[in-house]
C-alpha cells in the first residue's frame, strides 16, 4: 500500500511542478494556447514580405505605423500553418489505419470509405500521402515539411520517384513560392505522358482564358487608354502563337 501512496505522491508532485512551470511561463506572457501542443516555424522572409506588402497595400490614409499589427498577423499565420501541418498528420495517420483495417474486404472497400468519409477520394490521398513522406523523413526535416507549401508537398510525396532523390529537393527548399516549388518538381520528376495526372497544357490555356472573358465581363472592368494597349498588345502576341 505504502509503494501505491509513493507512487500517487510522485505523480502528483510531478503535476504540481509542470503547472509551476506553465504559470511562471504564463507570467511572463509567453504562454499560449499552443504551448506543448502545436510546433509553429517561423514564416519564411518571403512570407514576411508578402505579409508586409498586404498591409500595406490596404491600410487606411490615417496608418502610419503596421509593425505592431506585422507581427501579430506573423504569429497568427505561423500558429495558422501549424494547425495546418498537424491537422495533415492526423488525418494521415487515421487513413492509414483505415485502409488496413479494408484490406481485408473487396477492392474497392478503402476508396468507398475515403469517398464516404471525405466527399472525395483526391483530398484524403494528399494526407495519406504527406503521411507516409512524414515518416519516411528525419525528425531533423520535418521543420522543412512544414515550411514546404501544402501543395507543392503534396505533389512531391506523390511523385514515384527514388526517396532519397524527394528528399534532396526538401532540403534544398529556402522559402520559394508554390510554383517555383512544383515548376522544379515536375521538372525533376516529369510524369509519363499515359499519366492521368499529366496536366495538358492547351487545356489549362483555354480555362486561363476563360477566366480572362468573366473578368472582362464583370462591370467594374474599366482599363485605362494605357492599360488597352497593354492588353491589346498581349493579345496580338497570344495570337501569333496559337497561329503559329
Amino acid at each position: 500500500m505504502s509503494k501505491v501512496n509513493d507512487l500517487l505522491f510522485n505523480r502528483l508532485k510531478q503535476k504540481f511542478t509542470k503547472m509551476t512551470e506553465l504559470a511562471e511561463i504564463s507570467s511572463k506572457g509567453n504562454l499560449s494556447s499552443f504551448s506543448g501542443v502545436f510546433k509553429v516555424s517561423p514564416l519564411s522572409p518571403q512570407e514576411k514580405e508578402d505579409l508586409e506588402a498586404l498591409l500595406h497595400n490596404y491600410k487606411s490614409e490615417s496608418q502610419y505605423q503596421i509593425d505592431d499589427d506585422l507581427q501579430h498577423l506573423s504569429s497568427l499565420t505561423s500558429e495558422i500553418k501549424a494547425i495546418n501541418n498537424q491537422a495533415a498528420i492526423l488525418h494521415g495517420e487515421r487513413i492509414q489505419k483505415a485502409q488496413n483495417i479494408l484490406k481485408k474486404y473487396r477492392d474497392g472497400a478503402f476508396s468507398a470509405w475515403l469517398v464516404n468519409t471525405y466527399g472525395n477520394r483526391q483530398t484524403p490521398y494528399n494526407f495519406l500521402q504527406y503521411y507516409e513522406f512524414y515518416l519516411q523523413l528525419s525528425p531533423k526535416l520535418h521543420p522543412k515539411l512544414d515550411e514546404m507549401p501544402r501543395q507543392a508537398v503534396y505533389t512531391l510525396a506523390s511523385r514515384d520517384a527514388p526517396f532519397e532523390k524527394k528528399e534532396e529537393i526538401l532540403k534544398s527548399y529556402n522559402g520559394e513560392t508554390k510554383n517555383e516549388v512544383l515548376k522544379l518538381i515536375r521538372k525533376t520528376f516529369p510524369l509519363d505522358d499515359r499519366d492521368g495526372r499529366r496536366e495538358d497544357l492547351g487545356d489549362q490555356a483555354i480555362i486561363a482564358l476563360k477566366k480572362l472573358e468573366e473578368l472582362f465581363n464583370e462591370r467594374r472592368f474599366r482599363p485605362t487608354d494605357k492599360q488597352k494597349e497593354t492588353i491589346l498588345a498581349l493579345v496580338q502576341e497570344l495570337l501569333s502563337k496559337v497561329q503559329a
